[in-house]
């Protein structure tokens, strides 16, 4: 076989134009996550998805080398597929009582199935996949704020002389309230031997937001309260 036939067989042509599908398929996914500034995006993405294509390209070829039913063309993709989960799990971030990064890990593992099945030959299903994906990805958020999106969200700083029990009493008062902690963080000052803790809470009106400001600041250790205004949902993606 010469250097031309190499790159003109039909195996080659099938595999490059498997290969470009992936990465023009996952690149559009990749730029949503970049745009969104997550810590998986084009890179990450292409390369899931074009080696993906490449281990069910692998499969086939192995299958149709080996006939006699020693080779099953699923086995390859079946642990790529458990494989991804490793990679996910990179993505996925815990801070306080919140959880970051599962929407991106979730891309992956469809970034993954639809370079499978481009792989597979299935074109039309890894297109139709690749658009209700990428819609779900930049729009559902919206549709997500205005659905919860009643009451306003805002971030109350505590800041504290004491370390325990603070957390637990901040809690309390706001279930007494009934309001919804979405978030919460702690963080220790080293140069002020401090404790600054952080509630993102949806209030219901600029009242309620007072009235809490106030009851937080008698809780004992807490010396200052500030209160910030948050636009939009915090994004957990």
């Amino acid at each position: 076989m010469d250097f031309f036939s190499f790159f003109t067989s039909p195996v080659a042509t099938d595999a490059l134009l498997k290969l470009s599908i992936s990465f023009v398929l996952s690149a559009i996914l990749g730029i949503e996550r970049e745009l969104v500034h997550k810590p998986a995006g084009i890179k990450t993405h292409t390369l899931i998805c074009i080696s993906a294509t490449l281990v069910m390209l692998l499969g086939v070829y192995m299958a149709d080398s080996f006939p006699s039913g020693y080779a099953d063309p699923t086995r390859l993709p079946a642990q790529i597929l458990a494989g991804i989960g490793f990679v996910g799990a990179g993505t996925i971030l815990r801070e306080g009582l919140s959880v970051r990064g599962i929407t991106t890990a979730a891309s992956l593992l469809a970034t993954t199935c639809i370079g499978l099945a481009v792989g597979a030959g299935y074109f039309e299903g890894a297109v139709f996949a690749t658009v209700l994906i990428f819609f779900i990805l930049s729009f559902a958020s919206p549709v997500q704020n205005l659905i919860v999106g009643k009451g306003k969200l805002t971030m109350f700083t505590l800041i504290s002389s004491k370390e325990r029990g603070v957390i637990a009493k901040a809690q309390e008062l706001f279930e007494e309230k009934n309001l919804d902690v979405l978030s919460m963080k702690k963080i220790k000052s080293h140069s002020t031997d401090s404790t600054i803790l952080k509630f993102l809470v949806k209030c219901k009106s600029s009242k309620e937001k007072e009235e809490l400001v106030q009851n937080l600041c008698k809780i004992d250790g807490v010396t200052e309260v500030n209160t910030d205004k948050i636009l939009n949902k915090t994004d957990v993606e």
